[in-house]
């Protein structure tokens, strides 16, 4: 990627990345430590992802409108108010804004950041590329669990901390441009124009979502349910987000060279069967350390695979609605994920989650193997 201003842009989205991902397993014990229950705590947490969902559709268009800087700088100022909400979280109602906060932040960034990198990363090695940036995700994903872990007796340090961090990684991209990937009315550029060629991607991408945010917030309560301090529970989604981190770079070689779809058989497979052993962490609960890893990697890449088959197959001019997408088919499945992760904890603390998510994983992995190539 040779744009500078793109490479700036990167690098803030991936620091931001990591306060947030040091924000929400925190917040996560906060209220649990409040008195909320599993489904209490997972319905909030879907609200992030319900931020993303109601406005990514509209960043292409505010993106042309303001330009993708500015839109860009506007995500990050919503990022730096929902940080700081949190840390004055004591109701149901204040998590509830803060994290719809983060969520419209999401949405002005996350989605321009891929869609950018899909569009400017050489032919031919999108993959790698992609898998270069879904790398640099995983390691703001496992290095601000460790780090709040680290402070989780200080935790408005860690609120204010990412608030900080996100403000001062955008100051570089003062002055800078970017090209607009914007859609074009004359060709069939829409969100339902792209679904029909692209609808086998964006469940993938779905199922990115569902696995790797109800896996997070599932294992967190399982672990809490076993006595685990707070501390060391947000330390284990650092070892979720290590798993995804490891697999990325290899994850977007082989999706250049094999496709998608077979990577994604192996994926899901590996999910169902990790999750049919869950109920032995009753017995011996340091297994729970090594499955969080197997489950980092598996779902990390699906979401990974979603973008390289959309960076491979749609032309130029298409790349900002099948991106978009991507991110809602994402988003949904997220939104559904803690939700899920929440009312399996209540029915049963572990028994539950291996059934929900086991079965979820079984019947997709079905899928991957009815379902054509997108």
């Amino acid at each position: 990627m040779p744009n500078t201003a793109l490479r700036l842009l990167c690098i803030s989205t991936l620091v931001s990345v990591g306060g947030f991902a040091g924000v929400q397993p925190l917040a996560i014990t906060l209220m649990e430590r409040q008195g909320l229950g599993p489904t209490s705590i997972g319905l909030l947490s879907a609200l992030i992802f319900g931020g993303v969902l109601a406005l990514a559709p509209f960043q292409p268009a505010l993106s042309e409108r303001f330009g993708a800087i500015r839109t860009y700088q506007i995500g990050k100022f919503l990022a730096v108010l929902g940080f700081l909400s949190c840390s004055w979280a004591t109701a149901p109602w204040i998590w509830a804004v803060s994290f719809l906060l983060l969520g419209l932040a999401a949405a002005l960034t996350w989605p321009l950041t891929d869609t950018l990198i899909a569009t400017l990363a050489p032919a031919g090695r999108k993959g790698a590329w992609l898998g270069l940036f879904q790398a640099g995700m995983g390691i703001a994903f496992a290095v601000g669990p460790f780090v709040s872990a680290a402070l989780a007796a200080w935790p408005r340090t860690v609120f204010f901390g990412a608030a900080g961090l996100a403000l001062l990684s955008s100051l570089p991209l003062v002055g800078k441009d970017l090209p607009v990937v914007a859609e074009h009315e004359s060709e069939e550029t829409g969100l339902l124009d792209v679904w029909r060629n692209a609808a086998g991607l964006a469940v993938v991408a779905f199922l990115g979502g569902l696995f790797e945010n109800g896996t997070h917030t599932a294992g967190l309560l399982v672990a809490l349910g076993l006595g685990w301090s707070g501390a060391t529970a947000v330390a284990l989604t650092g070892v979720m987000a290590a798993g995804s981190f490891a697999i990325q770079r290899p994850l977007g070689r082989a999706a250049d060279r094999l496709g998608p779809r077979g990577v994604l058989r192996w994926a899901l497979l590996t999910l169902a069967s990790s999750l049919a052993i869950l109920p032995l962490t009753g017995s011996w609960p340091a297994l729970l350390w090594l499955l969080s890893l197997i489950w980092g990697a598996a779902s990390g890449c699906l979401y990974t695979l979603a973008m390289t088959g959309t960076a491979q197959e749609f032309p130029g001019r298409q790349v900002a609605a099948a991106t978009t997408l991507m991110v809602l088919g994402y988003t949904t499945g997220s939104m559904l994920g803690p939700v899920l992760g929440g009312l399996a904890v209540d029915a049963s603390p572990i028994a539950g989650v291996a059934w929900v998510f086991g079965g979820l994983a079984a019947l997709s992995w079905g899928f991957a193997f009815w379902r054509k190539a997108a």
